[in-house]
């Protein structure tokens, strides 16, 4: 492009070198800091009161981590906290390297250096060989993109230079890169420390007489984008000064010109009438190229929306298959509902199956009973809230890696990348029926709703949602009991009482309910319920204008003299570890429809309040 072309005259020398970004990766104490102080130093990187203060606070002999740990906590510790972004030039080439941190409890920023990764530099000690760590780094490098490693046999001299050790390690290494799909661009043996094999060849490894460090830096050339399909993901369509509108993005795959083609994810057809990129009017623009696009016929184009060439095809999903690295301090919930961003489109997701935790040994999926917990690697199922554009990892970039957000903390938990689109947007069509829940509801003569009775054990639940079906009875009405303790003879019976199971037997429950309002009834719901995320989707689900959330409340003392199944004493004694209101935790509503106050007042006094607010819901009883 001719703009482009203008752009490299006018920089300078440095910024017209062509650049790669790489990472360093490994278990603690493997020497990724020495390495790249030792790289920014013999490159001339590091500017004179940097390195007088690295020798300072060295003690006198320079400590080439120093140069890179730049926390005041890191150089207490001795390790790498966060990762550090070092940038240097050479006569041949730019930089831009990450130092990950390799303690385990620090593998998110371990995460977030891969996913801006063109090469891994892999360290491992030669005196300490491959340790779990080492395996968990590479692992997510290759889960977050990263296709080509560098194997470096760090601290030679600890092992007095000695080649065994040398091939032992490299081989181990090559074999578990190739089971994770990297390849391999050298193996090397060196001394950060000394500076062997790091910048120069060195004579204390005459044995060896492949490249130095820096030559494979220097040398390798990150593969070119082999799509064939354009794919430009929106980010914002804004109006143009003088009418129209301009949608902006980054190109992920492929790419565009003008009067190409191209068509939306859903499915609407448009050309490229113009096309800028970094401000000037271009004819064509490729992969990784910030662009701005006005399309004919004019589209108003949101944020998450994709245009895609004509040859390709973008799924609209519903459901995926992931792997992902848990982040978050607290076990994953099965079940629970997250903010999903994939590309540049959000919605809320379900974590609706475990298949296992990735073993880093073998690399094989286990599946466990354990939960997964903060660093641990896992495959599974999501389910989003609303179609998203998706593609495989393997297809795209953009579109197939994501993060999970906690709504609450605003912290991201889980990131990953999608391995196969399992469900999309109209595989599983709604039946629609000629009798509609209005028809029912008429023919009952009555407006159906979803009575949610929660509270714990004990509170009375079942005792005033009996009363309350009694009650209905009576008065001509047609209603229904759920009961949790019923349901897990039956629909539920395979269901445990782990936080997932619990999760998975509300989200059941709730559609269950929501059917039988479908039918023209009144259902009654008596179940514990102890989160208030799945008692907000099941108002969701079932509609909040047929759904009445109700607390059961008793205090707890009074529940557990009360014990009318023997639950708490079962508790008390072990034999229910899980049960809520002792092992496990319950979340009070905190603006329920209805609040029974059951330690104050008689069943049947909570059961007339009930029925008057079912009342003023409309039911006309």
């Amino acid at each position: 492009m001719a703009n482009a072309t203008h752009a490299a005259q006018t920089l300078p020398e440095p910024l017209r070198l062509p650049r790669l970004r790489i990472m360093t990766c490994g278990s603690v104490d493997d020497g990724k800091s020495t390495l790249i102080g030792r790289l920014l130093y013999e490159s001339g990187a590091v500017f004179e009161d940097h390195l007088l203060e690295a020798e300072r606070a060295s003690g006198g002999t320079l400590d080439f981590s120093y140069l890179v740990d730049g926390l005041k906590a890191e150089r207490e510790q001795g390790i790498t906290i966060d990762v550090a972004y070092r940038y240097f030039t050479t006569a041949k080439r730019a930089f831009l390297i990450a130092d990950a941190p390799g303690h385990e409890q620090y593998t998110r920023n371990q995460a977030a250096a891969a996913s801006q990764t063109q090469l891994a530099n892999v360290l491992v000690s030669a005196a300490d060989g491959v340790r779990v760590q080492t395996r968990r780094h590479m692992a997510i490098a290759a889960l977050f993109g990263v296709r080509h490693v560098v194997l470096a046999i760090n601290k030679m001299d600890l092992v007095d230079w000695r080649r065994e050790p040398f091939d032992e390690i490299a081989g181990e290494l090559k074999a578990f890169a190739a089971s994770l799909g990297l390849k391999v661009v050298a193996a090397i043996p060196l001394s950060a420390r000394s500076g062997d094999n790091v910048v120069k060849h060195s004579a204390a490894l005459d044995w060896y007489e492949g490249p130095t460090l820096l030559d494979v830096l220097e040398t390798f050339e990150p593969p070119a984008s082999s799509s064939g399909t354009a794919i430009l993901p929106v980010a914002l369509t804004g109006r143009l000064p003088h009418g129209g509108r301009v949608s902006f993005g980054e190109i992920a795959a492929g790419e565009i010109a003008v009067g190409q083609a191209m068509q939306t994810e859903a499915r609407l057809d448009v050309t490229i009438a113009r096309l800028w990129s970094a401000g000037e009017a271009v004819e064509r623009a490729g992969a990784r190229e910030a662009v701005a696009v006005e399309l004919v016929p004019e589209r108003d184009l949101g944020r998450g929306a994709v245009l895609v060439s004509g040859d390709g095809e973008i799924a609209q999903a519903t459901q995926l298959r992931v792997r992902f690295v848990w982040l978050g301090n607290e076990p994953l919930r099965p079940g629970a509902s997250y903010s999903f961003q994939l590309g540049k489109g959000e919605t809320n997701a379900t974590v609706s199956r475990i298949e296992g935790r990735l073993d880093l040994q073998d690399l094989t999926i286990a599946s466990t009973d354990e939960e997964i917990g903060t660093n641990d690697i896992a495959v599974g199922r999501l389910t989003l809230a609303k179609p998203l554009p998706a593609l495989p990892f393997s297809g795209s970039h953009a579109l197939g890696s994501f993060i999970l957000v906690d709504r609450m903390t605003s912290q991201t938990v889980a990131a990953g990348i999608v391995l196969s689109v399992e469900k999309r947007s109209g595989d599983t069509p709604w039946q629609a029926m000629q009798v509609t829940p209005e028809d029912r509801s008429k023919r009952m003569g009555q407006r159906p709703a979803v009575v949610w009775l929660t509270g714990l054990s004990g509170a009375g639940k079942s005792t005033v949602a009996d009363l309350l079906d009694r009650r209905l009875h009576a008065l001509g009405r047609h209603a229904t009991v759920l009961d949790g303790d019923n349901l897990r003879s039956g629909l539920n019976a395979d269901l445990g009482f782990s936080d997932a199971d619990r999760v998975e037997n509300m989200r059941r429950v709730a559609h269950v309910a929501a059917l039988m309002a479908d039918a023209g009834l009144v259902v009654i719901v008596s179940l514990i319920s102890p989160f208030r995320e799945q008692r907000q989707e099941a108002r969701e689900v079932i509609g909040p204008d047929r759904f009445l959330e109700v607390f059961v409340d008793a205090p707890l003392e009074v529940c557990q003299q009360r014990d009318p199944k023997g639950f708490y004493a079962r508790a008390r004694q072990g034999g229910m570890p899980r049960f809520t209101g002792m092992g496990a935790a319950y979340e009070q509503p905190l603006n329920p429809d209805l609040h029974l106050h059951t330690d104050q007042q008689t069943p049947e006094q909570a059961a007339e309040m009930l029925v008057s607010a079912l009342r003023k819901r409309g039911l006309e009883i």
